[in-house]
Order: C-alpha cells, then structure tokens, then sequence
C-alpha cells in the first residue's frame, strides 16, 4: 500500500497536469482514483483534443511540465500521428484523445466506478 504523503503527491501531479492541460486548451478534463481498481497507477486525467496534432503537441508540453515539477520526465506512448497518446508520470497516467478516439474506446465508461477528482480549471 502506498504511503500517505505519496498519495498526496501523486494527487498534485494529476490535479497540476490537469491544469496545464487546461492551460494547452485540452477540454472534457477528468481527474479519475483509479488507484482501488489499478495497482499500476493511482490517477488517471483525461483530455480531449481536437487533432492529432494538438494530441502530440499537449503530450510533450505535460512531460516538460512533469519533469519541472517532479524532475522526471515519464514516458510518453503513441506517435504524431496518434488519435490517443498516453504519458505515464507512475502515479498518474494522462490519456489524451481526440474527441473521435475518446468516444470510440469510451473511456469515461470504462471508468465510471472511479471516484472524480473535483478540478477547477479557473483555480
């Protein structure tokens, strides 16, 4: 079981990558605790995208983002010319789809049972 501080720790980075998001005009942004169901990872975020170009573009900004907040850089999987990329920072794991990919692998579905992680894209 993870310890408490870590918890926390992962829960800033989604709720901090969340935000670049926002700030990189990603839409439909969900912080998920999957960490009940998952023991790979504790959150997951996912953003929209409106094109395989902004898809590529916003997975590059968050892991210069993560490794500025975090000194790691994580991984990121898919091409430019991917509809979805997934960067994995360990504890977080953020999905980026365009709209098309996330309704057809439908994600938020997958994923009812997890608890929402309330984010404020104005804070």
């Amino acid at each position: 079981m993870e310890n408490n501080d870590s918890s926390k720790d992962a829960r800033a980075l989604a709720v901090r990558l969340a935000h670049e998001a926002d700030l990189l005009k990603g839409e439909n942004i969900r912080i998920l605790d999957v960490g009940e169901f998952l023991f790979l990872t504790d959150y997951f975020v996912l953003v929209t995208t409106q094109s395989m170009r902004q898809t590529k573009s916003m997975a590059d900004s968050l892991k210069m983002a993560a490794k500025e907040l975090t000194g790691s850089k994580g991984v990121n999987e898919g091409t430019a010319h991917s509809n979805w990329m997934l960067c994995d920072f360990d504890d977080v794991i953020v999905h980026i789809l365009t709209e098309e990919a996330r309704e057809f692998y439908g994600m938020d579905d997958l994923w009812a049972d997890a608890e929402e992680i309330g984010f404020d894209p104005a804070a």
